[in-house]
């Protein structure tokens, strides 16, 4: 791994982290390298590798990170450390571009079968051929989420941190997952999640007013607020008569996140999710409302609004105004 120099962007870090000060230096964050990405972020699992026995697979899977068929999860990150470790490790994550990292939660439906990485006749997902040098040791699980973009540096730093004492992984998803995503050159993608998604912005702006004919603002009639916060640009929408999916006398609201992501190896995307999108029950021609909304899923109208607003953002993209070659 180059040493390379993450000070260009921890600036920008900093307005996102919750606690960068004076005494959180960013510096020893193993900074994005493509290349760097590219072979540690292969599909590969050890375990079949040994079953076949071929030492070309074995030596690929060295410092891979192992995902599902559908690439690795956005944002998620797991690492198990030897409990000698423990407060080291967590010193290291209050530099990273960590999110949250906290040990594994028993109670929840996913992170539970990490909460006892080396028990049972199997390790659990993701872990073949990861934990085995942690056998016989008493170590701590821990479950965590990056911010937007920095999962692979995250699990890099980690693994160097650790050496024999530490296994970390990104967690993987299965084949078929189809969230609505552009894709992104290398350049693109670094320019974005290092700026904290602020050059994605102005062309979003745009793209609603263009949507709803309306100025982006928030008024008595109306909210249409877009910001940025923790890596993500997120837009809250909120409109009369039909401005988002054409379906006139409803009031209608919909909130968006956009955020880079590297789903594996030389793959970037850029993610644009609408997790909350309703029609409100009221007529559109009674005052604002602040709730009763009617949440929908994979709703017609809205999915045609976040395709508009995507192929507007695209052309951003491709004209070299975000992230030129």
């Amino acid at each position: 791994m180059p040493d390379l120099s993450i000070r260009p962007f921890a600036a920008a870090l900093c307005l996102a982290l919750p606690s960068c000060g004076i005494a959180q230096s960013l510096s020893d964050i193993t900074p994005f390298d493509p290349a760097v990405m590219h072979r540690t972020a292969r599909y590969c699992e050890r375990h079949w590798n040994e079953i076949y026995d071929d030492p070309r697979l074995s030596e690929l899977c060295v410092g891979s990170f192992l995902c599902g068929d559908g690439g690795c999860e956005t944002g998620t990150v797991i690492a198990v450390v030897a409990r000698s470790r423990e407060e080291e490790m967590r010193t290291l994550l209050a530099r990273l571009p960590v999110e949250d990292m906290t040990p594994c939660d028993p109670g929840d439906p996913y992170e539970r079968q990490y909460v006892d990485p080396l028990g049972g006749d199997g390790a659990p997902f993701g872990f073949n051929g990861q934990t085995e040098k942690l056998e016989g040791r008493e170590v701590v699980p821990y479950c965590g989420k990056t911010l937007p973009g920095y999962e692979a540096d995250v699990v890099v730093a980690l693994r160097q941190m650790g050496g024999d004492d530490i296994a970390a992984i990104r967690r993987g998803i299965g084949a078929g997952a189809m969230p609505a995503q552009l894709r992104l050159t290398a350049p693109q993608f670094a320019a974005i999640r290092d700026a904290g998604a602020l050059p994605l912005r102005a062309p979003l702006v745009a793209a609603l007013e263009t949507a709803t004919g309306l100025p982006c603002e928030t008024t008595a009639r109306q909210t249409c607020a877009v910001t940025a916060e923790r890596g993500r640009l997120k837009a809250r929408l909120l409109f009369p008569d039909g401005a988002l999916t054409g379906r006139a006398g409803h009031w209608e609201e919909a909130y968006l996140e956009l955020y880079p992501t590297n789903p594996s190896g030389d793959l970037y995307e850029l993610s644009v999710d609408m997790p909350i999108t309703a029609i409100r029950r009221w007529p559109g021609d009674r005052r604002k409302p602040v709730d009763g909304f009617q949440s929908l899923d994979r709703d017609g109208g809205f999915a045609a609004f976040r395709q508009g607003l995507m192929s507007a953002v695209s052309d951003a993209l491709e004209d070299g105004r975000i992230g030129g070659e």
